[in-house]
């Protein structure tokens, strides 16, 4: 019988497959249906600000509906948000596809499928090696939205800006309709131990999960919202517009971005492992964002590309250890719950982030996100661990 784990990290990557392509495509795309450049950047944050929701619905309900049932549910919410993509006429009909919260305009999984998911996968690792477990769901995950980002080369489209049109674009969202299927099938092989048991009630956080968690989420917030500025799509759209970069270049610039984030999942798990998972955070999360700051500033589109993927080889290492700390200072039936509500954070404030970045675009220019995000991050990394330092999780 296949295992729980795995079939996880089979359905993750299947989905980050489509995330991969639809991140890159989904700003430009919105742009050729008849969005402005401040309507398309702050459009990006409809898609996160549903996914928020739906998060709020998995922390009161998920583990009583039942874990399977949610994920095959969200499987199925992707599927349509694919299929009205693939149809959409015009701009505003395309928001119909972000309001179901089943679109990833970062590149990464930001939908209720990771709530569920962190709780299981920390369940189903082998003692001692829960870190690990988190780097691996991690690191498929982002291959596969790596390959989805290769995948665009394949659509061999015209190369210059003003030659592409919506259509040219479309086949690619019915295939993400059809990998939404498909999520939804495999959410519904999982194996029955993948449930709690708890259907009856919800269930209650003691009072120093909830202190915890309460801190953590705010934190994240601030993360997230500083994410917000420049999240795939925006950076996607930003060398489009800034350079003219082809679509092909840019789905080949996040393919190897995407490798670049996921040989870093390997090093967080064992630096996690060897300095802590808090230090293994704040540490690499610093440089990264300086980093961020930078490409902006680079004097030329090569030089902004180095930047931007040297920020890539580093920034996501805090992603496997945030969740396995998480899940060490939380009671394994806590664990949907405080996924659940600090995913909602983190999803909430970044969708604040692109509806932000509309306006400072207006006012600053469209590289401003860059260099307020970095700022940002980095005053998140050293509030993380002041808060946090001496919260000493359970074994990783």
């Amino acid at each position: 019988m296949v295992s729980a784990l795995t079939l996880l990290v089979t359905n993750r990557t299947v989905r980050a497959f489509g995330y991969g392509f639809a991140s890159v495509l989904l700003g430009i795309y919105l742009k050729l249906l008849g969005g402005t450049d401040p309507q398309v950047v702050a459009s990006l944050g409809v898609s996160l600000v549903a996914g928020a929701g739906l998060n709020v619905l998995v922390g009161y309900y998920g583990d009583r509906f039942g874990r399977r049932n949610a994920m095959a549910a969200f499987g199925l919410l992707m599927a349509g948000a694919g299929a009205i993509l693939a149809a959409a006429p015009s701009f505003p009909v395309a928001l119909l596809a972000l309001v179901l919260g089943a679109t990833s305009p970062t590149g990464t999984e930001v939908s209720p499928f990771l709530s569920v998911e962190q709780s299981i996968v920390a369940e189903a690792a082998t003692a001692g090696r829960r870190t690990r477990a988190y780097a691996a769901y991690n690191l498929l995950g982002t291959l596969g939205a790596s390959a989805g980002a290769l995948s665009i080369v394949a659509l061999r489209l015209p190369t210059g800006p003003a030659a592409v049109s919506p259509d040219a674009l479309r086949a690619m969202f019915a295939l993400y309709a059809i990998l939404g299927l498909a999520a939804a099938g495999i959410s519904r092989a999982l194996p029955a131990s993948v449930e709690t048991g708890r259907t009856a009630e919800r269930v209650r956080r003691s009072p120093e999960s909830r202190s915890r968690v309460a801190r953590m989420a705010g934190l994240f917030a601030v993360d997230s919202f500083a994410g917000g500025f420049v999240i795939q799509s925006f950076v996607s759209f930003w060398f489009y517009s800034n350079y003219g970069v082809p679509i092909e270049t840019l789905g080949l610039v996040f393919a190897v971005a995407g490798v670049l984030t996921a040989v870093s999942f390997l090093a967080a798990a064992r630096l996690g492992e060897r300095f802590g998972l808090l230090e293994t955070m704040v540490f690499t999360h610093i440089p990264s964002n300086l980093l961020l700051i930078a490409v902006p500033l680079a004097p030329g589109f090569l030089p902004a590309l180095g930047a931007y993927l040297a920020r890539m080889a580093l920034s996501q290492m805090d992603v496997p250890t945030r969740q396995a700390y998480l899940a060490g200072i939380v009671a394994r039936e806590e664990r949907t719950a405080a996924n659940a509500g600090t995913n909602t954070a983190r999803n909430v404030a970044q969708a604040i982030g692109p509806f932000s970045s509309g306006a400072l675009i207006v006012a600053a220019g469209l590289s401003a996100p860059f260099l307020l995000g970095g700022v940002l991050k980095i005053v998140y990394d050293l509030a993380v661990f002041r808060t946090f330092r001496k919260v000493k999780p359970e074994a990783v």
